[in-house]
């Protein structure tokens, strides 16, 4: 994925409140990839590429070496994905909901049950956590997908067994 990206280019990665149907993820797509190819910075042309991955995470990047984003083009990016959140109804910023990966499927807790959902056992230190918080497509490449022990959410929940 974003394989013609290059560099340490940015990426915002948005979490919807469940899973897109076939025709969703077209119509989202086709709109997206549309943003993309007018979207610029200050009249140049930016580099950037659009995908829906698992079927719930709407994910826009974009080669800063080609071009950098400026505030104005992040301002009409996250107007799009309002407008897209709009029509949908997918909560895209809410970012309380964290994701994990279980069999190609999300599986999506909020912060609050983070404790509730590891003493449970429905997560644990080896459950594949989908860290969307981050903002450099280096980082997204190398770091997005980590054992929930190596994450930051995981600090949390040892935070509270320590205390319990």
């Amino acid at each position: 994925m974003f394989e013609t990206l290059q560099g340490n280019g940015r990426i915002w990665i948005y979490v919807a409140n469940r899973p897109l149907s076939s025709s969703e993820q077209a119509d989202i797509t086709a709109q997206l990839n549309m943003f993309c190819q007018s979207w610029d910075a200050h009249g140049n042309a930016l580099f950037a590429e659009f995908h829906i991955v698992y079927n719930q995470l709407l994910i826009l990047a974009v080669d800063e070496e080609v071009e950098a984003a400026s505030g104005c083009s992040i301002d009409k990016a996250t107007a799009s994905f309002r407008a897209v959140d709009a029509q949908y109804q997918l909560d895209l910023f809410n970012r309380m909901n964290l994701t994990f990966l279980k069999d190609e499927k999300i599986k999506m807790i909020r912060l609050s049950d983070i404790n509730q959902a590891y003493h449970s056992g429905l997560i644990n230190e080896n459950s594949v956590f989908l860290d969307n918080t981050i903002s450099l497509l280096s980082d997204f490449r190398t770091r997005w997908q980590v054992p929930f022990a190596n994450c930051w959410a995981y600090k949390k929940v040892k935070k509270s067994v320590q205390n319990a």
